[in-house]
């Protein structure tokens, strides 16, 4: 691949979901891609980071889309990590699921880089320790991508997850490691799970994808016009970085799946195993944290007798002590206590519903230490 293709990269980051899985860590007004999970940097900030070094991308080519009230946020912890990564911050006025997100990135992208410029579309809460191995998926896809497909990035699968799409893979493209798609799959059952895993031609729908940007803008055009027509038109009637407010709510909330990937013959996917996680529950930080002897993910204010697999993890000034127990999850904060089975972190989505239509603060407010 040409150094050219290579600087024409624009990883885009999309930093608007909200993390309920992750509660109480993760609140509303301070979600869950903010929170330093593996290190001192946030899920924002080594997205960010990996971004520049796997695609060799200047600070100032990088562009974030987030929610307008979390733009603050955002502006500060990408200049901690470098001067310039702020530059291109695109504020949605409400959340309109990533179809409207990645229209939106990719007129602005046109705008500032032009028609051949690749858009890198990156979610802000993945994990990912094999940056080897996603910067030649990122190599095979830029091949298929000049070719006029949108690509995205499949996970070889590692367990029956439940938690995840999944995308049935067909025959190998010519002239690279890239795959024709079969099909996209909703997340699965259990045992659904365990026969694609069997079957070994299912992969993890990483979420992430790579496209010219007249390429996906092209597709809008064939599959999702209205999407695109009224980004379009709350962008020229608002500003450059933060649409019109009334105009962008009328938005179709899509994901860009459905939108586009579902629709269209002109998409491949690129295997990878780029050891990767969607930091998406208290389960899937179990999977990759390190454990004591016992398999249990704890942090210096726990002692733990008789106790497996368990996520205990405590921010208050309280010491949590435990015995006896299996398989929960245990979060302690000075303002809230969540104990769950962590083999069913799912429903927590549900639980933090009811907290939020019961009208309870803490589910919005965040005012204590973000390492986790």
């Amino acid at each position: 691949m040409s150094r050219a293709d290579i600087k024409t990269i624009v990883p885009v980051i999309l930093c608007g979901g909200s993390g309920t899985r992750l509660w109480p860590h993760s609140r509303e007004n301070h979600p869950k891609q903010f929170l330093n999970l593996f290190g001192e940097k946030s899920l924002l900030q080594e997205t960010a980071t990996r971004a520049m070094r796997v695609a060799s991308a200047a600070e100032n080519n990088i562009v974030t889309v987030t929610l307008d009230d979390l733009r603050a946020k955002v502006i500060e912890q990408l200049v901690a990590i470098g001067p310039g990564t702020q530059n291109h911050i695109l504020s949605e006025p409400s959340p309109r699921n990533t179809a409207a997100a990645i229209a939106y990135a990719a007129l602005y992208i046109r705008s500032i880089f032009g028609d051949n410029a690749y858009a890198w579309i990156l979610p802000a809460d993945h994990h990912i320790q094999n940056e080897q191995a996603l910067r030649d998926a990122l190599m095979a896809g830029l091949k298929a991508a000049r070719q006029g497909y949108i690509v995205t990035f499949g996970i070889k699968p590692t367990r029956p997850e439940t938690g995840y799409g999944y995308i049935n893979v067909g025959e190998p493209m010519e002239g690279g490691s890239a795959r024709k798609v079969k099909e996209f799959v909703e997340k699965p059952d259990k045992e659904t799970a365990q026969s694609y895993l069997k079957e070994g031609t299912y992969l993890w729908n990483s979420g992430m994808f790579l496209f010219q940007t007249d390429t996906v803008l092209r597709q809008f055009d064939e599959h999702a016009p209205e999407i695109l027509m009224q980004v379009r038109k709350s962008m020229e009637a608002g500003k450059t970085d933060l649409p019109n407010a009334e105009l962008y709510a009328k938005v179709a909330k899509q994901p860009f799946d459905k939108a586009i990937m579902e629709k269209t013959g002109d998409v491949a996917v690129v295997p990878c195993d780029p050891e990767w996680s969607d930091i998406g529950s208290w389960e899937s930080l179990w999977e990759i944290r390190e454990k004591d002897k016992n398999g249990n993910v704890i942090e210096e204010r726990v002692v733990c007798h008789d106790t497996k697999n368990c996520v205990i993890l405590a921010e208050g000034k309280r010491l949590v002590a435990c015995t006896g127990i299996e398989d929960l999850v245990i979060i302690e904060t000075p303002d809230a206590l969540l104990i769950a089975n962590r083999t069913n972190t799912n429903s927590l989505k549900d639980l933090v519903e009811k907290l939020k239509n019961d009208k309870t603060a803490e589910v919005l407010r965040k005012t204590f230490p973000d390492s986790v």
